[in-house]
């Protein structure tokens, strides 16, 4: 047999054959660069939705919204429209005004306010509405 004699040389997935001699009849004496596994199936993470700001807020077009502003004012309104600025349009308002005499409420037909000025907004919420029992007063 005129051919050398290979053998298996290294270990893990590469493999160099080499011939007795311990050179490598096919390429030169450099290492291959090892290969990441291509991967047959991703894993997937199951988590609940997360909706960007202006998504949330689209959401609640033509439900309850209760607004909390800056100072003492709390408004409850059915929204009707929003802006990039989260001006809103809220119809069937009632304004509620905090003062050292206690709490007034307004009555108005639709309202515009300023973006600048909501503190919190919160979708279904009433700030006459008891936490315990979940019952208006």
């Amino acid at each position: 047999d005129f051919r050398p004699r290979l053998t298996s040389v290294g270990c893990g997935r590469y493999r160099a054959r080499r011939t007795a001699a311990g050179e490598c009849p096919s390429r030169p004496s450099t290492r291959r660069p090892y290969k990441l596994p291509i991967p047959l199936a991703m894993a997937t993470v199951s988590a609940a939705p997360s909706y960007l700001p202006l998504a949330l807020i689209d959401k609640c077009v033509g439900s309850r919204l209760w607004v909390i502003m800056k100072g003492d004012k709390e408004i409850v309104g059915t929204l009707r429209g929003f802006d990039d600025y989260v001006n809103i349009v809220l119809d069937d308002v009632r304004e509620y005004t905090y003062t050292a005499k206690g709490k007034k409420v307004t009555h108005c037909e639709s309202i515009l306010l300023n973006g600048a000025n909501i503190t919190m907004m919160v979708p279904g919420g009433d700030p006459d509405e008891d936490l315990t029992t979940g019952k208006g007063s």
